[in-house]
């Protein structure tokens, strides 16, 4: 897939996000980390922003990197965004190279 076809079906699955929260009761991973950027929600929000600004810092990439893509936010999706394939596309796009990216962030996730 290329750069503009990823990020555009990035852009529109997360356009279409409702922002209700109800994906956030089953995630695994919000739990554990620092902020709501570690689950369903705040990772849709924060790929809407990568898909825009093809541009990812590291918190961004701390937050795609920690999702377990487990897909049970998609369950409860009423829109059924699927997260985990949108987390897949990103983090393939931000290894590539195709979107800008902290590489000093990078190093700290691969440990």
């Amino acid at each position: 897939m290329s750069l503009e076809d990823g990020l555009q079906r990035i852009l529109e699955e997360t356009n279409s996000c409702l922002y209700c929260g109800f994906c956030e009761a089953v995630c695994p991973t919000l739990p554990f980390g620092p902020h709501r950027g570690y689950g369903p929600r705040g990772r849709v929000y924060i790929m809407n922003e990568i898909a825009r600004t093809r541009r990812a810092g590291g918190e961004a990439l701390a937050s795609v990197f920690s999702c377990l893509t487990c897909g049970a936010c998609t369950q409860k999706c009423p829109v059924k965004i699927n997260v985990a394939d949108l987390v897949k596309e990103a983090r393939a796009l931000v290894l590539s190279g195709q979107v800008k990216s902290d590489l000093a962030a990078m190093q700290v996730i691969s440990r």
